[in-house]
């Protein structure tokens, strides 16, 4: 096949995806078969095309999310002679039809089998849609720290990275026992976890992120995220006297702060000392 008839059988598959994305899947399907007479029976055409038929006459209800959700997960989508063109749309047709269906009576960021809507159009490179779904989960359900996770992601492919630290900051402060660091598509974030050996900080490194986020200038600092009950111990403990120490108005609790996060954790408070995120002597303001 020469160069003008890949270019062609590319426009044809432009086509028919722009067809799957508007609903009109019979159209897409025939447009489909067109292809394959055209292409002289390019193993890839028939693959498209038995993609496409497969989609028109999957059992999909508007009101069946689960339907959705297991055609999505269905391996017919996933053979590998199908373009990405069309196998693209296919997946975005899928997970878009999911959201609606959970969505629609459920109001937006919703949940589905206990996982955020936004994980479905995330996983189908809908990362705007993504994001905006799991803005809503996260309003909706602020101790959802996966769904925070999973923003920070989102917002990472759409290149705003500050947004996305400020979401893997809050992930790791209101549920880190529950999230898997090897998920942070942020590289440099992810590379935080082994700092905690290095910093001698006790117990699992997970909750201690946010902390050491902020000592590398990673993660941006925030008084405001919800941290439940007590938090996660000493890593809470640290962040929470950070925060304290940030807000002190006198010598007296600036030093009472100080010295209760040199006994917390000694390394880690040398540490801030050595990167100026606390000043070596905190000069008196006269007041008590």
């Amino acid at each position: 096949m020469n160069d003008s008839q890949q270019e062609s059988l590319e426009e044809g598959r432009e086509l028919i995806a722009a067809l799957i994305g508007d609903g009109r899947l019979d159209q897409a399907a025939f447009r489909a078969r067109r292809l394959v007479e055209l292409s002289g029976g390019d193993p890839g055409c028939i693959a498209d095309s038995t993609l496409t038929e497969w989609l028109l006459d999957v059992d999909l209800p508007k009101d069946r999310p689960e339907a959705w959700r297991a055609a999505f997960g269905d391996d017919a989508i996933r053979a590998p002679a199908i373009s990405a063109t069309i196998g693209g749309a296919v997946r975005r047709h899928l997970v878009r039809g999911l959201a609606r269906a959970v969505e629609g009576p459920e109001g937006r960021g919703a949940l589905l089998g206990g996982e955020p809507v936004g994980v479905f159009l995330l996983a189908a490179g809908l990362a705007e849609e993504a994001a905006a779904s799991l803005y809503a989960t996260v309003a909706r359900m602020p101790g959802n720290g996966r769904a925070a996770l999973l923003l920070g992601n989102a917002l990472l492919r759409l290149e705003r990275v500050e947004e996305a630290r400020d979401a893997y900051r809050r992930a790791f402060r209101i549920a880190p026992l529950e999230l898997d660091g090897a998920e942070i598509d942020d590289e440099e974030v992810r590379d935080l976890l082994p700092l905690s050996v290095e910093l001698e900080l006790p117990g699992d490194p997970r909750p201690w992120l946010p902390v050491i986020g902020l000592l590398e200038d990673v993660l941006p600092f925030s008084a405001l995220d919800p941290v439940p009950g007590a938090g996660f111990g000493a890593p809470t403990r640290a962040y929470d006297l950070l925060i304290a120490h940030k807000g002190a108005r006198s010598h007296g609790e600036r030093t009472a702060i100080r010295r209760d996060l040199r006994e917390l954790a000694p390394a880690l408070f040398d540490a801030l000392l050595l990167s100026r995120k606390l000043d070596a002597t905190p000069a008196p303001t006269g007041t008590a």
